[in-house]
This record gives structure tokens, sequence and C-alpha cells, in this order.
């Protein structure tokens, strides 16, 4: 994904969050955006059968990759978004 994308993006988001805070911005706020973003951009039939509990679902498989993904970096083959290892400047005895 390039730049110019990730900025109109970022500007779409923006957008519908302000348009609508309690649904975009609330707890189910990023099953609402993705749902309205697959409606706007690719409105066939197959995306209007969709149901929001299903968008709540997939957000729900995505957060707990990045979770387990951390949890175990020996399975993390991401390269641009890959997470950063914290150290516990404490704990360290080097």
């Amino acid at each position: 994904m390039d730049k110019y994308l990730k900025q109109q993006l970022k500007a779409w988001a923006y957008d519908k969050i302000v348009s609508n805070p309690k649904k975009f911005g609330g707890d189910f706020g990023n099953a609402h955006i993705m749902y309205a973003y697959l409606i706007e951009f690719y409105g066939s039939s197959l995306v209007n059968e969709l149901e929001e509990q299903q968008m709540s679902i997939l957000s729900t498989i995505s957060r707990d990759r990045n979770k387990l993904l951390l949890k175990h970096p020996e399975l993390d083959c991401r390269i641009k978004h890959k997470a950063k290892v914290k150290s516990n400047a404490v704990g360290n005895k080097s």
C-alpha cells in the first residue's frame, strides 16, 4: 500500500468518525467502519449480505492475531509492521 492510499484511507476514516462519533468511535466502531468501507467501495450484493456481527468477528480475529504474534514472536513473519520489542531496563542484568 503506497503513502497516498494510506493518507486517503486515514482521511476517509477520520471523516467517517467525525460524521458519527458514537457509531464509528464507539465500542463496535471497528466493525462499523470496516462494514461502511466495504459497502462504500465494494457495494456488491455479497457485501450487503454481511452483517455487522460478522465484521465484529473479523475485527476480533485481527486483534487476536496481533496479540498472538506479540506473545509468539517466532511466528511473526511481518516485516513492515512488526511490533517492536520493549526492553525492561529495570530487569536487565547485562
